[in-house]
């Protein structure tokens, strides 16, 4: 017996429709299928502001950061500072060889901490390359009783042999956290000013290697964690 034309198509929409939404299925699976290799191969990062970041691999590295004093003597600030960038450094770029902290600060006790001159600063630990660092202008307090940091920083990347500037960057009046800040009564100055040195490396380092864009969203929650 023939079916009435209006249960055939009745029968061809559902399948039309059937077919429609597995089509849509398989392309919201495909879809999500290409995001994530997208953001596994890191097609989705902002890229290092300094385009020959790579070359800083296999190469000797020096990082040295010059702080307010830190011409005539030791100073935390700066030593933490350099620290942090060169985890940083290690972390994210392969084959990173970082000249260590002692052998830095050995050749400035020989030779004056009144050096400021990155590229004798690097030929002097034996360097291929340096990343040198000034920190001016670190407060720590906003008022009496609120934790706050700002500084000026720049930071330049020199070829030793040369004494060429290859990369330059400032950050004038980094601040952090961006809004209010911790009472005095919550934490030590110690803790907050390696807080703030961490997130001030974190800006640093993104010049040097890709990162998610996410991650620079809401930074401030890291004050919930200490």
């Amino acid at each position: 017996m023939t079916k009435p034309r209006f249960a055939r198509s009745a029968a061809a929409v559902s399948g039309l429709g059937l077919l429609l939404l597995m089509l849509l299925v398989t392309q919201t699976g495909c879809l999500g299928l290409m995001s994530n290799f997208i953001h596994a191969v890191g097609a989705d990062k902002v890229p290092a502001d300094y385009k020959d970041a790579k070359k800083l691999q296999k190469c000797r590295l020096a990082i040295v950061t010059l702080a307010d004093n830190s011409e005539y003597s030791d100073n935390i600030s700066a030593r933490l500072l350099s620290r942090y960038v060169g985890e940083i450094l290690t972390r994210e770029l392969s084959d990173v060889r970082l000249v260590r902290e002692d052998e830095i600060a050995d050749w400035r006790d020989s030779n004056g901490w009144d050096k400021v001159d990155f590229a004798a600063i690097g030929k002097g630990v034996k360097a291929d390359k340096v990343i040198g660092i000034e920190l001016r202008n670190l407060r720590l307090r906003d008022g009496a009783t609120l934790y706050r940091g700002r500084s000026d920083a720049s930071v330049v990347v020199m070829d030793v042999a040369t004494g060429e500037v290859l990369y330059r960057r400032d950050l004038d009046e980094y601040t952090y956290p961006t809004t209010a800040g911790q009472y005095t009564s919550e934490t030590t100055e110690s803790r907050f000013r390696k807080l703030y040195l961490g997130m001030l490396a974190t800006q640093i380092g993104r010049s040097f290697h890709p990162y998610d864009f996410s991650d620079t969203i809401a930074i401030d929650g890291a004050i919930a964690s200490q």
